[in-house]
């Protein structure tokens, strides 16, 4: 037994790398992701904000041009 010994600890020694270089892949996948998600979100706050300004900009030119419409433009809260 104490022949394989150092050839066991090596097969341990290389799964726990392969196991260890695995999770790190992961983790570097899930980090990607996650700065994806973070940038996308502040998209969709800066396009709603957008949103918002030219739907006030719609509704003023309808005002100034007598235009009847009495549906709110943009974003409505239920």
């Amino acid at each position: 037994m104490a022949a394989t010994t150092d050839i066991r600890f090596k097969r341990m020694q290389a799964k726990y790398q392969t196991l260890e270089n695995a999770q790190d892949e992961v983790f570097d996948k899930v980090d990607g992701f996650e700065a994806a998600l973070l940038g996308l979100t502040e998209m969709v706050a800066e396009n709603r904000e957008m949103i918002l300004e030219n739907s006030r900009k719609l509704d003023a030119i309808m005002e100034h041009l007598d235009v009847p419409y009495s549906k709110p433009t943009g974003f409505v809260k239920d």
